[in-house]
């Protein structure tokens, strides 16, 4: 339902429904998101999640692990639930203070510069979710126009 914030004699203004924006690109929420921006946020996600799980495996709470890293434990939330980019400082940060490889937070990538069948075959293998996102980002838009 509409409410009335402003009336004067002359002028009515009633607001539009709330339509919450998304925190990374202030974009409505409802619009459409081009398939490689949300497949790289679904990548976000992953990695945030392997995080998460790592640290969970380790015995340590997010607080212990933000006090260490010299973060709120905000920010970790956010790192974690893929709402916030992490930079490669930090990832070499999490590996060390969890005990594991930096490359133990991302799913399988391709060996070569050009994704194909091949390689999409071998990244299914170990990780379906990683091969769709993989596939995603690297396949080219056709241009229609010529």
């Amino acid at each position: 339902m509409f409410t009335v914030t402003k009336c004067n004699a002359t002028k009515l203004v009633i607001p539009k429904p709330f339509m919450p924006k998304s925190p990374k690109s202030g974009k409505l929420e409802a619009e459409a998101q081009d398939p490689k921006e949300k497949a790289t946020e679904e990548l976000r996600h992953e990695i945030g999640k392997k995080i998460q799980e790592i640290r969970k495996a380790s015995g340590l709470t997010a607080l212990k692990v933000s006090e260490e890293l010299n973060i709120s434990r905000e920010a970790l939330t956010q790192i974690e639930t893929g709402r916030n980019n992490v930079n490669a400082t930090m990832l070499w940060k999490l590996a060390n203070l969890l005990g594991c490889e930096v490359s133990a937070f991302f799913p399988p990538v391709l060996k070569d510069y050009a994704y194909t069948t091949v390689d999409a075959a071998k990244v299914k293998k170990i990780n379906e979710r990683a091969a769709e996102l993989a596939k995603t980002i690297f396949t080219k838009k056709e241009n229609h126009e010529r």
